[in-house]
């Protein structure tokens, strides 16, 4: 590669330095510790803080759907000009990023990505997969009920490994265990993961997310001679730093891959209250993508989905699996390896996927970044569908808008209806002054039933946002978490769709004393307070 007087000309860039300083300029503008994460790049950081303007870099970046996700992008930063991107990268190559790779966002190309949402289709597409699979399965969710549909699933599973698929599965068994209604009976998974797992599937319980005070420093050095890259373990430093503080640990990720081809990912669990069978309250003349769009027939259904891609993302979200697959005591295994890896053309559709990922003691959470730029450089239509609002950083962003900004903002949250105590008590405390400076928002309570699909639209960049986060603390703070931003304007209108009936269904708020003027003076802003971080 030829260099030039500490300059590494633009059309040298090979792909490798291309991705770098893609990673570095993500990390960087989402405020992540470089000159810690990788030895060696203080200097890079330093000139980057010098001659980059930090507040038009990240309006920018937002603008294009707030993460780079191609070395082109780069070029167009305001005030920085070729010179400076390229001293920039010849102060990044060379370095080793391995660890960075492991924690910033990925994206593929060429994907194509189907929307779903309410029980029936979440159900569906499920099982087809499953039904599909050929070589492997890997599912990870935080709740597996032993009812109905979770029965379907199970079954549906036992039937790809009679077919000879093998089958990884983690779920939170302790979680589980709750059940729901006041049912524990739906709470016993032991029950089925017996029979998985003698039908030859491999099982970990993620209630356990972290290892015991001194195990760790064994089992890491287990690991490390068994292979496992240090770019993986170190990640669980992060995690193991956060229990020695006491916090507890869950994983709230929800997603399968099937044969290195499809992915299945969402916001829902398995269960009837998730994937039931019962036919939706369908909305007449309100459709997506061919399916009917509605709300759930039953009071103890929930509103949630799921999206289907098919494509190069598989290969990304499978490698996420096997980082914490591994180190949670589970087989090794390599993604790369043919068997895992995608044995077809992977040009299925049109639409670019980023898969964006948070974990406890995370040295910066980007999925929080993402939504507190989205809002902080707002210029076109946002609308953000979340069941829960209780994070008082989101808070704080949306509070300093100005009016110009504050009305490109609209939000939808089952404000009544909703299993979280505080939730009615966090938005009513914090909703008055955006809501006077323009935002909208929508109580999807009307319907009578509990939406806890979490999805953002951004019109301007053509971009969904779409996963297992919750707009509050445990997932800042405590929770494995996980999304995928989709690029796409066919896709994204579809889901504009989606979310307009979402709108439709719900009851906007007109007047501003739906809201607390003064907070102060309310006794459930401070049990807001008191109890933000339960689940």
């Amino acid at each position: 590669m030829n260099t030039n007087a500490g300059k590494i000309a633009l059309q040298d860039w090979d792909g490798k330095l291309r991705k770098a300083m893609v990673d570095f300029m993500n990390y960087l503008l989402s405020g992540g510790p470089l000159d810690k994460i990788v030895e060696g790049a203080q200097a890079a950081v330093e000139y980057a803080d010098v001659h980059f303007p930090r507040g038009a870099a990240v309006r920018y970046r937002q603008s294009v759907g707030g993460i780079f996700t191609a070395w082109e992008q780069l070029c167009d930063l305001p005030g920085i000009g070729p010179n400076c991107l390229e001293q920039l990268a010849y102060l990044v190559d060379g370095l080793d990023l391995a660890k960075l790779d492991a924690l910033v966002p990925d994206t593929t190309s060429n994907n194509r990505v189907e929307a779903f949402v309410n029980g029936p289709d979440n159900l569906r597409v499920l099982l087809e997969e499953i039904g599909r699979a050929k070589r492997y399965i890997h599912l990870s969710v935080m709740l597996f009920y032993n009812d109905r549909s979770g029965a379907l699933v199970a079954e549906a599973l036992l039937a790809a490994l009679a077919r000879g698929v093998k089958v990884r599965l983690m779920v939170d068994y302790g979680v589980t265990a709750f059940g729901y209604n006041k049912n524990l009976k739906v709470g016993e998974f032991g029950g089925l993961a017996e029979k998985l797992e003698k039908a030859g599937a491999k099982v970990i319980n993620t209630f356990k997310t972290c290892y015991d005070g001194g195990e760790w420093p064994a089992k890491r050095a287990e690991l490390a001679e068994k292979g496992v890259p240090e770019s993986h373990l170190f990640l669980q430093d992060f995690v193991q730093e956060v229990m020695v503080l006491g916090l507890n640990v869950v994983n709230h990720r929800k997603f399968m891959i099937v044969d290195g081809v499809t992915s299945v990912i969402g916001s829902m669990n398995i269960g009837d209250q998730y994937t039931y069978e019962t036919p939706i309250r369908e909305t007449p003349g309100r459709f997506a993508q061919g399916r009917a769009l509605g709300v759930p027939s039953g009071e103890e259904e929930w509103h949630d989905g799921c999206f289907r891609i098919r494509g190069a993302c598989a290969g990304s979200l499978n490698r996420l699996f096997a980082f914490q697959w591994i180190v949670l005591g589970g087989d090794i295994f390599d993604p790369k390896d043919e068997f895992y890896a995608a044995q077809e053309d992977l040009h299925f559709g049109d639409e670019e996927c980023t898969l964006v990922a948070s974990f406890p003691g995370n040295p910066v959470n980007l999925i929080q970044s993402y939504y507190l730029s989205l809002l902080a450089h707002a210029g076109d239509e946002t609308i953000i569908v979340n069941p829960y609002l209780i994070d008082e950083k989101f808070w704080e962003q949306l509070k300093s808008l100005d009016a110009e900004q504050a009305q490109h903002i609209t939000i939808c949250n089952p404000l009544h209806v909703n299993d979280h105590p505080t939730n009615l008590a966090a938005v009513r405390s914090h909703m008055y002054r955006p809501f006077r400076k323009g935002v909208s928002f929508y109580d999807y309570s009307k319907t009578e039933r509990f939406a806890h699909w979490k999805i953002t639209y951004d019109k301007r960049s053509d971009c969904v946002f779409h996963g297992s986060y919750n707009i509050n603390e445990r997932s800042a703070c405590h929770d494995f978490e996980l999304g995928v931003l989709v690029r796409g304007r066919a896709f994204a209108d579809t889901v504009r769709g989606m979310i307009a009936h979402d709108l439709e269904v719900s009851e906007r708020i007109t007047e501003d004393k739906a809201f607390f003027k003064h907070p102060a003076l309310h006794l459930t802003t401070y049990l807001n307070k008191w109890t933000k971080d339960l689940t």
